[in-house]
């Protein structure tokens, strides 16, 4: 008798939309926790609501997506075995056992916010955490340049543009989720409250759009690497628009970012001196466009990167 070999293969992506949303949840998460952090670090006696926000928000993000992807990868509580199934040249592996710590870390964090007076504490367990909230950002972006089989993730821009992706969603996030405390708590109808919040802002505003003109650096790097690399590469590109193209350059970039940029110079250059530069309004439109942005970039990337693109080898 013959053997017979039977080959399940399965149809379809393998990786699926809720891959990108933890790509954009965890991303999201700690460049949340980073950028509370960093402002009440810097600016503490003028940011104590915004960081005790990004504080409570970022386990939830990350924890989010990390429940996603073990939904995905089948047997989530499999997860207490990168705990003791060591593999260092694994990605997964990684983000398994750093996801696991910043997680917990940041939830006693969260918990140490319950008020906004300083404590030493609270302050020494946010800066240890920072390295740790480094390496699972540097997870996240890296996640897709590491397989050398997908062409249009294997690149170095790939990278910068998910490192920059992460800076913008994450304050989007952060303030998003700051206004909607600000009108729950009834202090937006307070009009000085409102305009003293407002003016503050004014660094954040510069930082992100900042980070909105970098990654929109980046995307161009990385359409260059890849319209102008080799066949593999340009094949991927081809193919990506041909599936992908209005998701990736109608909402993600120019809902998530040409258009937000857009209406940051609109709000300055309307400002008289009489009002706020920066409007309320602005602020949390701004915010869900970035997000919405943002969230359907890592969906068209991670989808387009796993067709099989025709490489025409002959004349």
């Amino acid at each position: 008798m013959d053997p017979e070999i039977t080959y399940i293969v399965q149809q379809g992506f393998y990786w699926d939309w809720r891959v990108a949303l933890d790509l954009f949840f965890g991303g999201a998460g700690v460049g949340a926790f980073i950028f509370g952090i960093g402002l009440y670090e810097f600016w503490g006696r003028r940011y104590r609501r915004i960081p005790q926000t990004a504080a409570f928000i970022a386990p939830i993000l990350v924890g989010a997506g990390l429940l996603l992807l073990m939904l995905k990868l089948g047997r989530p509580l499999h997860i207490f075995r990168t705990f003791t199934a060591i593999a260092p040249t694994a990605p997964l592996w990684w983000g398994g056992i750093f996801q696991t710590v910043f997680i917990a870390g940041a939830l006693w964090y969260a918990f140490l916010w319950r008020n906004q007076e300083p404590r030493p504490l609270r302050r020494r367990l946010g800066l240890a955490l920072v390295p740790i909230a480094f390496i699972v950002g540097a997870y996240h972006g890296m996640l897709l340049a590491v397989m050398t089989s997908r062409p249009l993730w294997n690149s170095g821009p790939t990278v910068l543009a998910a490192l920059a992706g992460f800076v913008t969603t994450d304050i989007a996030a952060v303030m998003g989720v700051h206004l909607i405390r600000m009108k729950l708590a009834g202090r937006l109808a307070d009009s000085e409250h409102a305009a003293n919040f407002l003016s503050d802002l004014k660094p954040v505003r510069n930082v992100l759009a900042g980070a909105l003109l970098l990654q929109l650096g980046t995307f161009f790097l990385w359409w260059v690497s890849l319209r102008f690399g080799d066949r593999a590469h340009e094949a991927a590109l081809e193919a990506a628009n041909a599936a992908y193209g209005p998701m990736f350059w109608f909402l993600g970039i120019g809902v998530g970012l040409v258009l937000p940029l857009l209406i940051g110079a609109y709000t300055v250059w309307k400002d008289d001196g009489t009002v706020p530069r920066l409007q309320v309004w602005a602020v949390g439109v701004t915010s869900a466009l970035i997000l919405v942005g943002g969230l359907f970039f890592r969906l068209a990337v991670v989808l387009a990167g796993q067709l099989n693109p025709v490489i025409v080898t002959l004349p």
